[in-house]
């Protein structure tokens, strides 16, 4: 293997530049250009690079064939094919933003964001510290929506009270679920929801969370409960208090979202300092005249 890149070496006569690696008359690879490419290579592809000197060559080749295209285009004029120089020209400008934003990036100093975020805790603690309870729930639904009134309405309350006679004659909630409920997302579960519901959640049925906030302790069940999607029986499983998170817990969420906006902020100021300092001269009358035509 190391014969092998020696003889590849000799044979591009490459100077002794310690940076070089390889030559293909005017066009060269570097060290930091084989290790770049190299680097954002697929594992396999490096494994193979490394350890087969057909695909060694392969990549080499690719990577040359890669930097001539792109001469070709460097060089191209606009009156041999407007189309692909025009759509070069744009394509090269859309990865230089990206490219200046990542570089920006890279070179911003940053200041102390635990600092800030301390003093954001203690400015906003009663916004951002309390954790509203929680509770856990299982509930039997049968549905009744739109076209579920009069006779079909009274048929549908008659049997969810059916269900909860007996279950407080001692039938497990569970399995009554399995059973007749019509949640496909929780029948398999005994009921069980997936989620606990806090004390504001607003993506639940407010009737549902009202009544399961309603109840005192773990094992009760409520009355009939109607929501727009039928109605239920619910069982309160568990209980989650209220309780105020420290800043140690909330601490990398707040650093986070503060070095972020300090990220967004510094490089939009950055992107006014390139903007035009005064008026822009425009020939109006040939913006128009391009507009039209098109």
């Amino acid at each position: 293997m190391k014969t092998y890149i020696v003889l590849l070496l000799l044979c591009f006569a490459i100077p002794a530049t310690a940076d070089l690696l390889v030559r293909d008359g005017e066009f060269t690879l570097s060290k930091a250009e084989v290790e770049y490419a190299l680097a954002a290579s697929p594992p396999q592809i490096r494994a193979s690079v490394s350890q087969n000197e057909a695909s060694r060559y392969e990549f080499f080749s690719t990577l040359l064939v890669s930097k001539k295209i792109l001469a070709v285009l460097e060089a191209l004029q606009v009156e041999e094919d407007s189309a692909t120089y025009h759509e070069f020209l744009f394509r090269r400008l859309e990865a230089a933003r990206e490219l200046d934003k990542q570089l920006f990036q890279n070179q911003l100093v940053l200041p102390d964001f635990e600092a800030l975020a301390k003093e954001r805790y203690k400015i906003s603690k009663n916004e951002i510290a309390p954790v509203p309870e929680i509770r856990g729930a299982s509930h039997i639904l049968l549905l009744c929506t739109e076209d579920c009134e009069g006779e079909t309405e009274a048929e549908t309350v008659a049997r969810i009270q059916a269900f909860k006679d007996r279950i407080l004659e001692g039938e497990s909630f569970s399995d009554l679920a399995v059973e007749f409920s019509q949640d496909p997302g929780s029948k398999t579960r005994g009921g069980r929801l997936s989620n606990g519901i806090a004390r504001n959640a607003e993506n639940v049925d407010l009737s549902f969370r009202d009544a399961l906030f309603a109840l005192d302790q773990p094992g009760d069940i409520s009355d009939i409960v109607r929501s727009r999607f039928g109605f239920h029986i619910l069982k309160l499983e568990s209980v989650t208090p209220s309780r105020e998170r420290s800043f140690d817990e909330i601490r990398p969420a707040l650093v986070a979202e503060i070095e972020k906006r300090f990220r967004q902020d510094a490089y939009r100021e950055h992107l006014l300092t390139l903007a035009p300092a005064d008026g822009l001269e425009i020939d109006f009358d040939a913006f128009d005249e391009l507009v039209d035509s098109m």
